[in-house]
């Protein structure tokens, strides 16, 4: 069993202060996606909602779309 949460930038945006880090313990973190046991989740980040912030993205599988728009806002994805 793989514990996958799907996230829009939105709610990322949103959730997070410009220049955080987002990762999938970050996301457990702020209560955004939850561990199942020790386990971490997989994360994929959709390009849904509005992005006005710079984030550093680590861990976290992306859409062409949400990379493009973090990209875009100045931040990064690897």
């Amino acid at each position: 069993f793989v514990n996958t949460v799907v996230l829009n930038i939105g709610a990322i945006n949103e959730a997070f202060a410009l220049g955080a880090l987002i990762s999938p313990k970050t996301l457990v973190e702020s209560g955004l996606a939850e561990k199942k046991g020790s386990i971490l989740p997989v994360v994929k980040i959709l390009g849904t909602g509005a992005l006005t912030k710079k984030f550093e993205v680590r861990g976290c599988a992306t859409s062409k779309s949400a990379k493009a728009a973090i990209e875009k806002a100045g931040g990064s994805v690897r």
